[in-house]
């Protein structure tokens, strides 16, 4: 599926394909949700078709094979299963990234190009990323390497320096609502909300909307305003939320205290202590796989909240 907002970056790499001027690695990087997995499938695709169009035909054998993922030249590198465990790996490790290599190295079989796409490309780990560093500097003439990533930032600068950069941005906030509304078929007040919800990413809106997610944030956000004005306590806020996904609930509180940071910004010391629940509960989401009491954690944030004199 394309997305409007993909609209000029898709016009740049038709143009790079027509023109023959493909790098051989390319770093697709921008926020969660904004089809940046989708788009570099596409790319692929047409760097395998044998019609060399973008988008691809569809039709040739090349695309046929790609769909069915038993195309020869194109590869895909993500989450495997994991050895040990009933459960996909957190990384991408080294051995499939040197199997990649060993791919690459190989004499196409159907397409003019090999192709490989690394999803999440923040996801390699140290050992993963450093066998892969070598292809980036002498890569095989016919291979192009697409490198997906939500956090370039965690790249590995010797692996950014050697890609070039396609950024895709977030949509205005009235055209990803508009496109949200149409897409979910959803109300224009309930498109605000999921928007809102994901952080102005609207795939991640359109998935919310279809699962019911938006229901919770609403809850959360009015169980805040409850207890800022006294109107409950924090152990019923906590009751409140108890259901609430852990990682939605801290990104959703983060995103709430900055919120309210923006909006009291002519208020310096207020502003501070907002950030700092920001900071807080950014950091709370990341202790979410240690042992630490997670209750404790959100009865200690809430309480702060509660204390919040605006």
């Amino acid at each position: 599926m394309s997305y409007p907002w993909l609209e000029a970056v898709e016009a740049e790499l038709a143009e790079r394909l027509q023109g023959g001027r493909v790098a051989h690695a390319f770093l697709v990087c921008g926020p969660a949700g904004t089809g940046k997995r989708d788009l570099a499938g596409r790319f692929m695709a047409s760097l395998l078709c044998l019609e060399s169009r973008y988008p691809a035909c569809g039709t040739c054998r090349s695309c046929s094979l790609l769909r069915t993922g038993a195309h020869p030249d194109g590869h895909v590198l993500s989450f495997e299963q994991h050895p040990k465990k009933d459960e996909l790996r957190t990384e991408i490790v080294v051995e499939q990234v040197r199997r990649l290599i060993d791919a690459l190295q190989l004499t196409n079989t159907i397409s003019r190009r090999k192709a490989a796409l690394i999803f999440p490309a923040e996801a390699m780990n140290r050992s993963a990323a450093n066998s892969l560093l070598k292809t980036l500097e002498e890569p095989p003439g016919d291979a192009t390497l697409l490198l997906v990533s939500h956090q370039p930032s965690r790249l590995p600068a010797t692996i950014r320096s050697r890609c070039q950069a396609l950024h895709v941005r977030l949509p205005d906030r009235w055209s990803a609502q508009s496109w949200l509304a149409q897409a979910a078929g959803a109300g224009t007040e309930a498109a605000a909300t999921a928007l809102e919800a994901a952080a102005g990413s609207p795939l991640i809106a359109l998935r919310m909307l279809r699962e019911g997610a938006t229901r919770a944030y609403q809850t959360l956000d009015d169980t805040l305003d409850a207890l800022r004005a006294g109107r409950c306590e924090p152990a019923v806020a906590m009751a409140a939320v108890a259901d609430t996904d852990p990682q939605l609930l801290w990104c959703w509180l983060s995103l709430r205290a900055a919120r309210e940071t923006r909006h009291y910004l002519d208020r310096p010391g207020l502003a501070r202590c907002f950030a700092g629940l920001q900071q807080e509960a950014d950091r709370n989401r990341r202790l979410l796989p240690t042992p630490v009491r997670k209750d404790l954690l959100l009865q200690d944030w809430l309480i702060q909240w509660s204390r919040m004199e605006v």
